[in-house]
């Protein structure tokens, strides 16, 4: 049926209408030159965030698209959306499911489709146009479309939960023979196994996706991949099979979701024949299932394979299962099938070693270079039975073999047995991976070569999104560690590490870093699915004591907000409203003082140990002292969060919600300057740097203190610290925000250029190619690849290149770059929902240069550094000029881009 929007309806006269039909002729006969040449092209249109996503589970998604333009100031006025059955639908122009008219709106991101609900699995097919501030339309876009997925049970047509009928199985094969009887046009494949699953059809693993499909919350959510399997199927005999995963094993971190019980599966075969009838193939106990080569899988301790129990072909017709036992039907998880609508974990590059070593005879140590999530990838050759050990590690003792201490009780260790075919044989883990940098083999048979051996980098598939450049070569080398380290994090939910016996969900690292990630990558989906995971007000699984920490779950307030601001989702902020309100309306009445306790959180977590026994930075077992102004960093912090629903609730149109936030962020203000400001003005609490930097960058601190409290910051930091960072997660973050805010990012730069002990710079002289969990090389708790400083990254996109949203999704945009001294130039693109940011100057002399590039449909105001007071600036001639300061000139700018010089 076609829909189309609602219009005001308008009464006419014969002599109006005929008035239109003559416009109507002269608009057909004239406007083809018009259109010829359109200011506008649409381009990169996505679905929920994702480009032609299989699974949709929103009845209604939003859409959006980009625009571009080769003219400056170009403006979407009006758009209009169609959504049809099919492409040769929209080719025809026929809009069988939806067309939304003509809409006056600049609105390009996350406009809802108004549509029918469509039926589960069904595809639909849709494209827009615009028209431009002059009125002409552009061309249509390239038709794109988007999939209802499954929804309750009843969708999922009678498939069973089944599993092996040995519960002690390893990682059972599951199989299952069918007849198509008709040509296939269309297939589907949903399924879901627990702990990880990997399909397969007619000989092939399907798609790419690796340690499928997620981790996740099995009392609450149960996810589900999507695979469009047209391609694998054929009339005629098929087989499809399910080779299952544990995942975390018995001695999980309870911190982590884990499925405790048996590898089990579920999977729906919806196949759509070329004369449109169905056939479908579901699990159930009619499935034959068997031990395969993977002995035993522990995503702490490794996997081990004997490819002498490979079973070839068991995933194809006419392979011989009479030995095959029956599956069983299992009882079903206690949480509701959802579909994963993550980024998929893939591998995502393969490194080749830059070097070899053999510390003991038969022992061989492969350097890849870099700290990395996933794992190793080896070729050999050798008789039957031949048992190959790899370990992996971060760091190795000054013997160059492994040092295993950051893997703490995780194994790393993987196995593979050779079956002696007399040709090459091949193995890389599937069910497991690790974080490492060094790789050490035994058991070889023979020497191995360098081309045997590769290091499969693996995690979420989320796009990059940021870049970053400078004079500095040190800078740059930050920027690239805690870039890495993100990603390295990033499996199917945040993880605080993939190196020891954790990789759980660390709300309290994402808290300090998300504003970083949210630049670097495309984290819309990612996030909004740990949201659900872990909701505003949840610490971690298992763990209600935190659950109201502002440092620990607070984060999860700031983080919804985040995603509206930086990607224009809404409907995540409007999920996760309910429970930022109750987190922070329940965090005011059960401190209401406002001023959290010293005992209740972890405050600005690691910052450095000033001990004697950390003095060089190397520590040692018992270094590393975590805990630190707990009561002050959880104060500010939940006046942050309570700013952010203040913003939630205007932005979802709550009035009354935002008036009483606001005030509640006015009283934890007040509450906080009477109980942490000195009499002096000029310090907080015990004075460390934290206790001033989360102040000045939260906004805090009253106007007439601001400058007191920079001043002694400034001499905390230069004279007590020697110009050097004594910060955590929290105050590392917000370090170069709070004095950029005064005025001296110079001493920001100062202190992120230091190469002795603590800093960025002592980490990376000691061969960090990652961000560490502490400011110290070894302690009683530390690893090499934590995200938790990653933060930092933020104040190079805000700060030096100064680009920061005036609106939710890019519509309107800041960039005022700060330039310190000694750094000679900086260049940063940031990809938005709207399109590409660039922000890039240069100081050469007297003369600075600065070049902004402004995606089309958004507005900026640009704000460039003067060298001297009376610098003059050569600017575009469109670019309106809107006021000058002592050191600076402002303009206001449109799309395009926009070179301003100032001497």
């Amino acid at each position: 049926m076609l829909r189309r929007s609602r219009q005001p309806a308008t009464g006419r006269t014969v002599a109006a209408s005929l008035c239109t039909i003559t416009l109507l002729t002269t608009v057909l006969s004239t406007g083809t030159a018009a259109a010829a040449h359109p200011a506008l092209r649409v381009i990169a249109t996505t679905t929920d965030g994702r480009a032609q996503p299989l699974a949709v589970e929103t009845a209604h998604p939003r859409l959006g698209w980009q625009l571009s333009s080769g003219e400056r100031d170009a403006e979407q006025r009006a758009y209009q959306i169609r959504v049809a059955s099919s492409a040769a639908d929209l080719t025809r122009g026929h809009a069988d499911i939806w067309d939304s008219g003509r809409q006056k709106s600049d609105d390009s991101v996350g406009v809802t489709y108004d549509g029918p609900a469509l039926p589960p699995g069904t595809r639909a097919y849709w494209q827009v146009r615009v028209w431009d501030e002059h009125g002409r339309p552009s061309a249509w876009s390239t038709p794109a479309y988007w999939e209802s997925t499954l929804g309750p049970t009843a969708d999922w047509r009678g498939a069973q939960w089944i599993g092996a009928s040995d519960t002690e199985a390893g990682a059972p094969l599951l199989r299952k023979d069918f007849t198509l009887d008709k040509k296939v046009a269309r297939a589907r494949a949903y399924v879901s196994g627990l702990g990880f699953d990997e399909l397969h059809l007619n000989g092939a693993k399907v798609g790419d996706h690796v340690l499928a499909q997620g981790a996740a919350p099995y009392d609450r959510r149960v996810l589900y991949d999507t695979y469009d399997v047209t391609k694998s199927l054929h009339k005629g005999d098929n087989t499809v099979g399910l080779w299952l995963g544990h995942g975390y094993g018995k001695n999980y971190n309870p911190y982590g979701f884990r499925w405790q019980g048996q590898r089990q599966a579920i999977m729906l075969l919806d196949v759509t024949y070329a004369d449109g009838t169905h056939a479908k193939v579901t699990t159930d106990p009619s499935w034959k299932w068997a031990n395969g080569p993977v002995t035993a899988d522990d995503l702490y301790d490794g996997e081990s394979y004997d490819a002498r129990q490979e079973q070839p072909g068991w995933d194809t017709p006419h392979f011989d299962a009479h030995t095959w036992k029956n599956t069983v039907p299992v009882q079903a998880p206690k949480g509701a099938l959802h579909a994963n609508t993550m980024p998929p974990v893939r591998v995502t590059d393969t490194l080749t070693p830059v070097k070899v070593t053999q510390p003991r005879p038969g022992t061989y140590v492969y350097d890849f270079g870099q700290n990395i999530a996933g794992w190793a990838r080896i070729g050999a050759r050798g008789p039957a039975g031949t048992r190959i050990t790899m370990r992996t590690a971060e760091e190795l003792k000054s013997d160059g073999t492994l040092d295993t201490a950051t893997n703490r009780d995780a194994s790393a260790t993987d196995t593979f047995t050779l079956a002696g075919t007399g040709r090459p044989e091949t193995y890389e883990p599937r069910f497991t991976y690790h974080g490492f940098r060094y790789l050490e083999v035994t058991g070889y048979p023979g020497t191995p070569h360098t081309g045997d051996i590769q290091a499969r980098v693996v995690h979420a598939d989320v796009p990059s999104t940021g870049s970053f450049t400078s004079s500095s070569t040190l800078l740059n080398t930050i920027w690239r560690n805690n870039r890495q380290s993100v990603l390295n994090n990033s499996m199917s939910t945040p993880t605080d590490t993939p190196v020891r016996d954790e990789r759980t969900p660390p709300a309290m690292d994402v808290q300090a870093y998300r504003d970083a990630s949210t630049r670097e990558f495309g984290m819309d989906a990612f996030y909004a699915n740990y949201l659900q995971d872990i909701p505003p007000g949840t610490a971690l699984p298992s763990d209600d004591a935190k659950a109201h920490y502002p440092d620990m779950a607070g984060g999860q307030v700031s983080l919804a907000w985040t995603l509206y601001e930086q990607y224009g989702d809404r409907d995540t902020l409007q999920s996760a409203y309910g429970d930022m309100k109750r987190f922070v309306d329940r965090n005011a009445a059960d401190v209401p003082s406002l001023i959290w306790p010293e005992d209740k959180g972890f405050g600005d977590w690691c910052p450095p140990d000033h001990r004697p026994e950390a003095n060089d930075g190397m520590g040692g077992p018992g270094a590393g002292q975590c805990f630190s102004e707990v009561s002050l960093v959880n104060t500010a912090l939940s006046y942050d969060q309570a700013r952010a629903t203040a913003k939630a609730a205007q932005a979802l149109g709550h009035d009354d919600d935002s008036g009483h936030f606001t005030a509640l962020a006015a009283r934890i203000k007040d509450a906080f300057n009477a109980h942490f400001l000195n009499a002096a003005g000029d310090t907080y609490g015990s004075g460390r740097q934290v206790t001033s930097i989360l102040p000045l960058a939260l906004g805090l601190v009253p106007d007439d203190h601001v400058k007191a409290v920079g001043e002694q910051l400034v001499r905390t930091i230069v004279d007590h610290d020697d110009s050097h960072l004594d910060t955590g997660i929290f105050g590392t973050r917000y370090l170069m925000d709070a004095l950029a805010r005064i005025g001296h990012v110079d001493l920001a730069m100062t202190v992120l250029n230091q190469r002795s002990y603590p800093g960025f710079g002592f980490e990376i002289d000691h061969g960090a190619t990652t961000s560490w969990e502490q400011w110290l090389y070894s302690s009683s708790m530390e690893t090499h690849d934590h995200a938790m400083f990653a933060g930092l990254n933020t104040s190079l996109y805000t700060v030096l290149a100064g680009i920061q949203p005036d609106s939710p999704g890019y519509r309107d945009i800041t960039i005022a770059p700060q330039i310190p001294v000694g750094l000679d130039h900086a260049s940063t693109t940031q990809d938005t929902v709207r399109g590409r940011i660039t922000s890039s100057w240069r100081k050469t002399g007297d003369k600075i240069e600065l070049t902004v590039t402004i995606p089309a449909n958004s507005h900026a105001t640009v704000t460039v550094p003067l060298p001297a007071e009376n610098a003059r600036v050569h600017a575009p001639a469109e670019a309106r000029h809107a006021n000058n300061s002592d050191r600076t000139a402002t303009y206001r700018v449109g799309s395009g881009t926009w070179t301003f010089t100032a001497r």
